[in-house]
């Protein structure tokens, strides 16, 4: 009993350090100003004559919000869970206390997942509100995608930062090259990419607005799944990805992190 209580409250402790840990850094300050610019954009949309729902969905948010901002908050906070432990050479410390690795793996898991969350959440919140009665109706058309979205990405990079070195120039990397090359192909390439089952639940949300790819070329090559589909294919990837991350880091030597 004393050792399971011993436990828990060592990984309480782990969980609150590295969500003060991560809070408090340059990633933040970097999120800030991300944050700042996007809000700019929105105000300065808002200023035209006949903004909509529609508009601001397809001509700010997907571009600015789903397909930046949100995958630049996972990489901050999940590329940092593991691999900034290893970049600053602490990650020593932690492999040899008496928590098991994978409560260890979890513990910074969950801390870093949710930063994104809470990030996700209050910036849509915010970029909404400010563009008046036209995004109030979307807050709750993009937040389920948007927050499984941010998830999905910072569980792939938190294990990318467990698996590599400089996880978060390989992140980065994935983010701006792969995944924008993927998302961009034709046909059911796409698929094996996060954006894609973002934007799926989007649009399907969106059904209202007729929420889709602007032009009539990409909406006839996107090929989208259902809505319910890609929140399967989004909550399986974050539970396989978590699982892989937790094997993974059992598994490792580290003895680069000396």
């Amino acid at each position: 009993m004393n050792s399971a209580r011993s436990t828990v409250s060592a990984c309480r402790h782990l969980f609150a350090l590295t969500l003060r840990r991560q809070f408090f850094s340059r990633q933040t300050l970097a999120s800030l100003a991300l944050v700042t610019l996007c809000v700019l954009i929105v105000l300065a949309w808002s200023r035209q004559s006949n903004p909509t729902s529609k508009k601001l969905a397809e001509q700010v948010l997907v571009p600015t919000f789903i397909a930046f901002l949100m995958p630049i908050f996972a990489i901050c906070y999940g590329a940092s869970g593991v691999g900034g432990e290893r970049e600053d050479r602490t990650l020593v410390y932690l492999l040899i206390t008496s928590l098991p690795r994978p409560l260890v793996y979890l513990m910074k898991g969950l801390a870093g997942l949710s930063l994104v969350a809470g990030w996700t959440t209050a910036t849509l919140f915010i970029m909404c509100q400010l563009a008046g009665a036209s995004g109030r109706n979307l807050f709750a058309v993009f937040l389920p995608a948007s927050l499984l979205g941010g998830l999905a990405y910072a569980s792939l990079f938190l294990l990318v930062g467990a698996l590599f070195r400089h996880g978060t120039i390989i992140s980065l990397v994935y983010w701006f090259f792969l995944e924008v090359l993927f998302g961009n192909l034709p046909g059911i390439v796409k698929r094996v990419s996060v954006a894609f089952y973002v934007r799926c639940m989007v649009y399907d949300a969106g059904g209202d607005l007729n929420l889709g790819p602007l032009g009539r070329v990409a909406r006839e090559m996107f090929l989208p799944v259902s809505g319910t589909t890609a929140t399967i294919t989004l909550t399986a990837a974050i539970a396989v990805l978590l699982l892989a991350g937790l094997v993974s880091f059992e598994q490792r030597e580290y003895r680069d992190a000396s």
